[in-house]
């Protein structure tokens, strides 16, 4: 589109109906009768009456005006989409509840066509009644801002309401940073850095005057800026952006910025969360202070795990789409151990949806390469179990493929496997050995249980919120219920006298038990016969995990001992009640659908006997999951 000489008024507005009125009034008496300008609200999914409040305002004034509304993305996505309709050749950022100074938008045109400023700033005031704020009518002149990358990128800068920047060069830095939610860090310092992303590309000038160009209502609640970890979180993320991007620019520069985030992350630590001079980050901190070589690419996942689960930060969900390889140690991979490992596989690819995943099983044959190999699809690249590497000093002398990797995940704890492991080349390396101490990074919990949550961790040390798996299907008419009623031990298993008092018992409330046996089961099969000769259930007979996991689908829900029939049930997405006897549920609970459910004789009887959960406690837990 052919841009017009003007201005065009962007306005972002998120629950402002206390305030729009006025905003919006502040700019209308500045461009009423005068087809130089444009104004252009979009509104961020507001759940109060901004929105209506602005489009009566807006249909009573006689300007040129456009309304649009979007879903709750943050003003940096809004101002993105409000550029793709600007009409002029200048662009003036507006709050929704600030008001503009009456001479504001002829003044600041004036001063970046005298000195060709591409982004201009002015002074921003808060008041507790903007409406009765006295503004000043001078006319200082601007000034162009020396070297403003230097200043930008360490101690940062922001704004919007106080901004006016030309459209063209808007359009050339291609807007706001979408990946951070608030705009007002990433404008200024995409377009003083321009310069450095490019050979090509042209310095721009930014500059600043004394002017008042705004107020703002100084008693606002919930306030973005006024959030603390918010303005530290993006800030620390559109500088991180910034300097993958500009690959000229100067060393140093590079290093007293990534310094200054690790900073700022070990203050937000001390201070807010409470962390110790013992703390793994702590080390981090004081091994920036020296003169090694910082990546940014771990400093932005400092900054993550940073502000990993503060609620108060509005984030842009982040998924990694780069091409990256990934090495994953498993050691051994049997049925029971893969399974537990199905959720962190999913989350991994969920988050990295493009890397090449090598699969390491480094004790011998992954059953992903036999009977769940169907599983592995989508999730795994590559399976590698031969040569057996990782258990034996003597492993040390094998020759290793000289191949770099972006990041080796290692989910063993053992000291030996994480050594002969490091002689790998990577970028990244995690391992929870030591208490994490051969690890780049930590997770934030670091200390949890369950062993499939601690593999999840390992993928959330990546993401910039906390990962809540959940894997739910939801068969809302079907009448069966799954019963695995097996186990590899003897000691594993709930009587199978009490599998069969559950069954009678669901049979007289119209349910169709479903008996999943495996290949050394058919012992069972007997019993079962015997007590239901009229065909009430049913009895499946299976040889292939993949063939439980397809019984369990069809099933309402399903009830299980420890064993690995119970996690393939799980793996369906169905609820399930796990019994467990000796073995830890809270380490071997399978994750899924959120209604799973767990009876520990040792927690609940203080014994390691599984005989001592009663028939009518099994059966009160499995109606909560049912209904």
């Amino acid at each position: 589109m052919q841009l017009k000489d003007g201005i065009s008024i962007i306005v972002t507005l998120y629950n402002k109906e206390e305030y729009i009125a006025q905003t919006l009034k502040s700019a209308i008496t500045q461009i009423s009768n005068n087809k130089k300008y444009q104004l252009i609200v979009v509104d961020d999914g507001s759940t109060d009456s901004s929105f209506y409040i602005t489009q009566k305002t807006l249909k009573k004034s006689k300007i040129d005006y456009k309304l649009l509304s979007q879903k709750n993305s943050g003003p940096s996505i809004a101002t993105n989409n409000a550029l793709k309709h600007v009409k002029y050749t200048y662009i003036k950022l507006l709050d929704g509840d600030d008001l503009l100074s009456p001479d504001s938008l002829d003044y600041m045109k004036v001063q970046m066509e005298k000195n060709n400023i591409d982004l201009l700033y002015g002074f921003w005031e808060w008041s507790k009644n903007p409406s009765r704020f006295k503004f000043k009518k001078n006319k200082p002149a601007s000034v162009i801002m020396h070297d403003p990358i230097k200043k930008f990128i360490t101690k940062g800068w922001g704004g919007s309401s106080n901004a006016m920047i030309k459209t063209e060069t808007m359009r050339k830095i291609k807007g706001c940073d979408e990946t951070v939610f608030v705009q007002d860090f990433s404008i200024p310092l995409r377009v003083a850095g321009y310069h450095l992303k490019s050979k090509n590309s042209e310095k721009f000038l930014v500059g600043t005057t004394s002017k008042t160009i705004c107020v703002g209502p100084k008693n606002v609640k919930n306030r973005i800026m006024d959030n603390n970890s918010q303005t530290l979180y993006d800030q620390s993320i559109v500088t991180l952006n910034f300097i993958d991007e500009a690959y000229k620019l100067n060393p140093l520069e590079k290093k007293i910025a990534l310094k200054k985030i690790i900073a700022r992350c070990w203050s937000w630590r001390k201070r807010v969360l409470n962390n110790s001079y013992f703390n793994h980050f702590f080390f981090i901190y004081l091994v920036s202070k020296l003169n090694f070589k910082l990546s940014s690419k771990l400093v932005r996942y400092y900054v993550y795990g940073t502000w990993i689960s503060d609620q108060n930060i509005r984030k842009i969900t982040y998924r990694d789409k780069s091409k990256k390889n990934i090495l994953i140690y498993v050691g051994l991979d049997l049925l029971g151990d893969a399974l537990l490992k199905i959720p962190f596989l999913i989350v991994l690819k969920e988050h990295f949806p493009n890397a090449k995943v090598t699969w390491f099983a480094g004790k011998g044959s992954s059953i992903f390469n036999g009977s769940l190999h169907p599983l592995s699809k989508g999730l795994i690249t590559k399976i590698q179990d031969t040569p057996k590497y990782g258990s034996s000093f003597l492993d040390i002398f094998k020759k290793i493929e000289n191949k770099r990797y972006d990041i080796i995940i290692d989910t063993q704890k053992r000291l030996l496997t994480t050594l002969l492991l490091k002689r790998f080349k990577t970028d990244i390396f995690i391992s929870p050995c030591s208490k994490f101490l051969f690890s780049d990074l930590v997770p934030q919990n670091s200390t949890e249980r369950n062993l499939s949550s601690q593999l999840i961790n390992l993928v959330e040390i990546f993401c910039n919120k906390n990962i809540s798996y959940k894997n739910n299907i939801n068969i809302i008419n079907s009448r069966r219920i799954a019963i695995c009623p097996g186990a590899s031990v003897i000691w594993k298993r709930w009587p199978i006298e009490n599998f069969i008092q559950v069954a009678k018992h669901l049979v007289m409330e119209k349910f169709i038990p479903v008996f999943i046996l495996g290949p050394q089961e058919r012992d069972l099969e007997r019993n079962l016969i015997r007590e239901f000769p009229k065909k009430k259930i049913i009895i499946a007979l299976s040889h292939d995990p993949l063939e439980t996991i397809k019984v369990s689908k069809s099933c309402l829900a399903g009830i299980s001992n420890d064993t690995g029939c119970g996690h393939l049930i799980a793996s369906s997405g169905i609820p399930v009640l796990t019994l467990f006897g000796p073995t830890d549920s809270k380490k071997f609970s399978p994750l899924g659908n959120e209604k799973n459910s767990s009876i520990s004789s040792q927690i609940i009887f203080k014994s390691k006997n599984i005989d001592t959960i009663p028939v009518n406690l099994v059966l009160k837990r499995f109606k909560k999951i049912c209904y």
